[in-house]
């Protein structure tokens, strides 16, 4: 089917919804014997040790995650540079022992903590670096050299010819491995590998912003080139995300022949269950022709959603983004919260975090995301349910009342969302979203949604407070928030509070 056949992911949305009833009949069970491995391994390239006495960016966090660095500014991109941003995304940042099995925690979020999502480079001009296609391998902060030559072109062409990708020094190319997310999470997973896409880059585009080097994100492209590329099928790892990184390069060289790919890498598991519907949605979902990445590419932009039905408007002063930790620190610290003490944020606080993180990044596709909040305890904020207008910086109230227990049963009846400060919603109209850019929207909406939950994700943890991401029941949520948000559908949850080991003495 072709990419403007929009009842694939109508159907494939309808199918991965959970609901109270759902949720309490599935027979889905984990495994343990096939868990997937979390890393990606090349057992036979040769590798390049990234240096590791780096020094983190002292940028304050919200200065980072909100401002973009000029298009076209010349900043050089050094192996220093290179390893400040890929750590920053995907840096293994801290090991736990529990029991007899050793956790690896990385440096963003992600749904469960699988980490579907491998990094790949097509360097070009990265000083110390050959022109060539690596992997980026945050269990020993390595690069693997998988193709030599200069593949921007490659990259561009893909893209519709785009002149971002083909004057980058590097484009950074995001995949994901999906069965360590269907592992745990079934079919369901392709919505969450998209989310874990959005944090990792709310991650790498502050790192660049702090280093004054440009990058826009591209989702426009003719998948099976770019997987031709990286040696992957689309089945079992689909490219979800490119984006180019640094400007002011000279123009790209003809591309190499692309030759067969050389190397393989480990089985995640001694064997991996299929979901079909999954591989279907991410095959209706992709780009064939170059006529389809220019019709999405030259599609209008989409009017601003408008908000209504509120009762009363609130804005704030917010929190200066020199009160806030450092991004380096910040990336350091950041985790998910298991536990929300039932204590108030401040206003200040709350619309620092909204206001830094719910803005459109620099990409190809237009902003799809809308924000509801459920404010449970936040200082000068009645409890009620609230929209917030990013054009005017503004709380929009669209019911009064305290919400604690439908927060939580929302969210898959989980304490978290009852004992948060406040649960943040991102919705969609998803049917707004298809009529502009075919089924390829379905994966837009939720990486965008993950980028501005992973940004509020950063700017809670760098005010001092904790955040966790979560999933929820889709038409109860719809319902709640009804009729402001008739017709949209709940995207991501994050959470946002005080943890209860910060919690005030009793």
């Amino acid at each position: 089917m072709a990419n403007d056949y929009i009842e694939a992911t109508r159907v494939f949305h309808e199918l991965t919804k959970h609901s109270y009833v759902s949720v309490r009949t599935s027979p889905h069970y984990l495994d343990w014997e096939t868990k997937p491995i979390p890393y990606k391994v090349y057992p036979e390239a040769g590798a390049i040790a990234l240096p590791r006495d780096i020094a983190l960016t002292s940028v304050p966090t919200l200065d980072a995650i909100s401002r973009e660095a000029p298009r076209d500014l010349p900043t050089p991109i050094d192996l220093t540079a290179l390893t400040r941003l890929f750590f920053s995304a995907d840096g293994l940042t801290r090991r736990r022992q529990i029991g007899n099995e050793e956790f690896h925690f990385r440096a963003s979020a992600s749904a469960g903590a699988v980490y579907p999502i491998e990094i790949y480079l097509a360097a070009g001009e990265i000083d110390g670096l050959e022109p060539g296609l690596y992997h980026f391998s945050p269990a020993d902060l390595k690069l693997r050299g998988l193709r030599r030559g200069d593949f921007r072109a490659t990259l561009a062409r893909a893209a519709g010819n785009r002149e971002s990708v083909a004057g980058a020094r590097g484009v950074v190319i995001l995949t994901s491995m999906f069965w360590r997310s269907a592992w745990k999470y079934r079919a369901r997973c392709y919505r969450y590998c998209f989310w874990d896409t959005g944090t990792m880059l709310a991650n790498l585009l502050a790192a660049a912003a702090a280093d004054e080097i440009p990058a826009e994100i591209v989702t426009a492209f003719v998948d099976a080139e770019v997987e031709a590329l990286v040696g992957i099928d689309g089945k079992h790892e689909g490219v979800t995300a490119l984006v180019a990184l640094g400007g002011g390069s000279s123009k790209a060289p003809e591309p190499p022949a692309l030759p067969p790919f050389p190397f393989e890498s480990i089985p995640l598991s001694p064997r991996e269950t299929a979901y079909d519907e999954l591989v279907k949605i991410h095959r209706e979902s992709s780009l064939v022709t170059p006529d389809e990445v220019r019709a999405i590419a030259d599609a209008p932009p989409l009017a601003s959603p408008r908000s209504g039905g509120g009762q009363k408007i609130q804005r704030f002063d917010s929190i200066a983004p020199a009160d806030s930790l450092g991004l380096g620190e910040t990336v350091l610290r950041r985790g998910a919260t298991r536990t929300f003490a039932h204590e108030s944020i401040y206003a200040e606080e709350l619309d620092a975090i909204i206001r830094s993180s719910d803005h459109h990044p620099r990409a190809d596709f237009p902003s799809l995301i809308e924000t509801y909040l459920i404010v449970n305890a936040v200082h000068e904020m009645e409890p009620g349910a609230y929209y917030y207008d990013r054009d005017q910086g503004a709380f929009e109230m669209v019911k009064a009342g305290t919400f604690r227990a439908e927060a939580g049963y929302l969210c898959l009846e989980q304490t978290l969302g009852a004992d948060c400060s406040a649960l943040v919603v991102y919705m969609s109209d998803l049917e707004r979203g298809l009529a502009a850019l075919g089924n390829r929207a379905y994966r837009d909406v939720h990486l965008e949604a993950g980028l501005l939950g992973g940004r509020a994700w950063l700017a809670a943890f760098a005010l001092g407070h904790g955040a966790t991401g979560l999933t929820f029941y889709d038409d109860d949520t719809t319902k709640f928030f009804t009729p402001h948000a008739e017709n949209k559908s709940p995207i991501l949850m994050v959470a946002i509070g005080v943890p209860q080991s910060k919690a005030s003495p009793a």
